[in-house]
């Protein structure tokens, strides 16, 4: 029996994807997405975003070892195949070394692998730690070793694992996980008022901060640790109490929940269809920073449709579902 599907969730994915979008969508042309304060209030959350509703998914009190190789032989179907096959064939289109991820990274399918990794992680130590408490304890002292793990601010290890993302990223599936674990508690959570005001009033605060000069260390925290937490919050907490919104039969919920339930398929394919101005056109390079959310917001919502399209005509072939779009 199929489980019923947590509109928000998808609300979240959607929402998140959109906005994957549209960072590329800028950076491609030379917009830094953080260069600007309306920059660093859009993006914090995006990726962490993610990995939380990835991670509340993922949450099971208990598994089998047969559950467990299940779940991790299903995930590198969904998630690194798809993930292979797209750098092979950019590399194929780039006259490049196709086997180049190996040493120099996955490039933009990184999301995808250290998504796996997240979920390799988590149904180990599930497996192998019986004891719930402990294995929270696990998964708590790993999330912090990861924000300390920030002030590396390099790669290290073998590219292709991509750990310096992944110790930066695992907290946040943590953090969907205990959501899951803890859900009549964090529903009240998100539907709390000095909850919510706190929330959003500590973000806009530590937006502004991040104009002003500060140690490296402490400019990093901000930005990738405090920032993403209150942005995550402050957006799970919309949503989860506009859930009864969202799960009306409308056109505009509709189409939320095809590009969420679409957002992988999305990600892996939207990079074909990013403008690249190159030269920059002079009305480019003249635009304001409003000027440049609008037309990045126009690109997005056409690349989007455009992303569905080509979905749903590759859906035709089971075997292109499954092992290039990573769907079921």
């Amino acid at each position: 029996m199929e489980k019923k599907r947590i509109v928000y969730l998808d609300a979240i994915k959607c929402l998140a994807m959109l906005l994957v979008i549209d960072d590329h969508v800028r950076a491609v042309n030379g917009f830094e997405p953080y260069g600007s304060l309306s920059g660093q209030m859009i993006y914090a959350p995006i990726l962490p975003l993610f990995f939380f509703a990835s991670g509340f998914l993922a949450y099971k009190q208990s598994m089998s070892i047969k559950n467990v190789w299940d779940n991790i032989r299903k995930k590198f179907v969904f998630l690194v195949i798809p993930a292979l096959v797209f750098c092979v064939g950019m590399n194929l289109m780039n006259q490049k070394n196709i086997f180049s991820f190996v040493t120099g990274g996955w490039h933009g399918y990184w999301f995808t692998i250290v998504l796996f990794e997240c979920f390799l992680i988590y149904y180990l130590i599930t497996i192998a730690i019986k004891n719930e408490k402990w294995r929270i304890g696990v998964f708590m002292a790993i999330s912090l070793a990861g924000i300390g793990m920030l002030a590396v601010n390099k790669d290290f290890g073998p590219a292709i694992f991509d750990l310096r993302r992944l110790t930066k990223y695992f907290q946040f599936f943590v953090v969907g996980t205990l959501a899951m674990k803890f859900r009549p508690k964090y529903e009240w959570l998100m539907h709390n008022e000095v909850f919510k005001v706190t929330v959003v009033l500590s973000f806009f605060i530590g937006v502004f901060l991040l104009n002003y000069d500060m140690p490296s260390a402490f400019h990093h925290f901000l930005r990738d640790v405090v920032l993403r937490y209150l942005g995550t919050f402050a957006v799970v907490s919309f949503f989860v109490c506009h859930e009864e919104s969202l799960q009306r039969p409308t056109k505009l919920n509709s189409l939320i929940n095809l590009i969420g339930q679409n957002s992988l398929a999305i990600y892996l394919i939207h990079y074909f269809f990013l403008p690249r101005f190159q030269p920059q056109p002079d009305w480019f390079v003249g635009l304001n920073m409003p000027t440049v959310h609008l037309v990045s917001i126009l690109y997005t919502m056409a690349i989007a449709g455009l992303c569905l399209v080509f979905i749903k005509f590759l859906s035709n072939s089971e075997y292109i579902r499954k092992y290039v779009l990573g769907k079921k």
